[in-house]
């Protein structure tokens, strides 16, 4: 059995919404006083006498400027009209139907409806005026408003932004120290493991020992200050100045890396002057350095990697060299980003 079912495509109307129940049952009611309002000035004017008998647009204009303001262009019309007819029947001359016809009568009433509309455009031009001013005002508070979200909008990117720069250094900072001294552990294992009572050599497990020692030290403090994530916010940091020799400096770091060296294949060529002293925050410098040193062995394809301290009246200079690769000169504007993979073979 086939059943084939049918809807009608006809709209069901919608149902008007209070608000908009309320503005025409408004619109309804002003124009009902547009009538009612010069019919009680009528009476008003005859209950008075003069002299709003002899100049009955004493009472009536006023009349009309009320409607035109509460109900609007339409019903400063349609009250304009209902004052020329009544000033045309009882104010132009005999109450009678015959006369109301006259050209002069109907020349006047026409005058006054015109002029009724005249005023109903002024009072509505000037309403619409004072409701573009109210928009402008409430256009200008939306814009600082606007304002407003938009820098609370880059602070919160900022922010992210600061967030996952921190974590990005967090990783790559605490990674290269951990990385060195697993493979000194590993290797220290190693010769534990393999290497004869006659052949082991404490000296050599000893220094290992001392690096491992060094750097978990470095660790902490690296720690420590990436957990200040206040600190990174701002982009400050508290230096501990102390009096160094970058040479000697320069080489403890070399000595970390030795088991990374050994394991990579990696010639390294270090000269530095006799003494190089100077007042530097020990742990900064060591991770400058051996974030350079890192990244030699990492890039460097197994070149050889020179690395020369020298000093220069109040200036130290640390310069480290590989070989067989570079950066594209397109690329150099972008190496002091974080972590920009920029390094190609030119």
């Amino acid at each position: 059995m086939f059943i084939e079912m049918t809807m009608n495509s006809q709209k069901i109307p919608k149902k008007p919404s209070p608000k908009n129940r309320k503005n025409l049952l408004k619109s309804i009611f002003n124009h009902f006083l547009a009538v009612v309002l010069p019919l009680i000035g009528l009476l008003l004017s005859v209950l008075i006498g003069p002299p709003f008998t002899n100049t009955p647009l004493l009472i009536f204009i006023p009349i009309i400027v009320l409607c035109a303001w509460n109900g609007g262009f339409s019903a400063g019309i349609l009250s304009s009209l209902t004052v020329s007819i009544l000033v045309n029947y009882y104010f132009l001359g005999s109450h009678d139907l015959n006369t109301f016809l006259f050209p002069g009568r109907i020349l006047q009433s026409l005058l006054i409806f015109i002029e009724g509309m005249f005023l109903s455009f002024i009072l509505e031009n000037g309403k619409n005026q004072e409701k573009i001013r109210d928009y402008k005002k409430r256009e200008l508070e939306l814009s600082k408003d606007l304002l407003e979200l938009e820098e609370k909008n880059k602070k919160y990117e900022k922010e992210i932004r600061l967030r996952d720069e921190f974590l990005s250094v967090a990783s790559h900072e605490l990674k290269t120290p951990l990385t060195s001294m697993l493979l000194q552990t590993q290797s220290a294992l190693h010769n534990i493991r393999n290497e004869s009572v006659a052949h082991f050599s404490f000296e050599n497990l000893l220094k290992m020992l001392e690096s491992v020692e060094n750097q978990t030290k470095r660790l902490s403090r690296m720690i420590n200050d990436l957990l200040a994530v206040s600190v990174l916010t701002i982009g400050q940091l508290s230096l501990e100045h102390e009096e160094i020799d970058l040479g000697k400096l320069t080489k403890g770091v070399i000595t970390d890396f030795q088991a990374r060296i050994d394991k990579e294949n990696v010639p390294i060529v270090f000269n530095a002057e006799e003494k190089v002293i100077g007042n530097w925050d020990k742990i900064r410098i060591e991770q400058a350095i051996s974030n350079f040193i890192s990244n030699a062995i990492k890039y460097g394809d197994h070149s050889k990697i020179e690395i020369d301290v020298s000093h220069q009246q109040k200036f130290a200079t640390f310069v480290i060299k590989d070989i067989e690769i570079g950066i594209k000169k397109t690329n150099k504007k972008n190496i002091l980003e974080l972590f920009q993979n920029t390094i190609e073979t030119e």
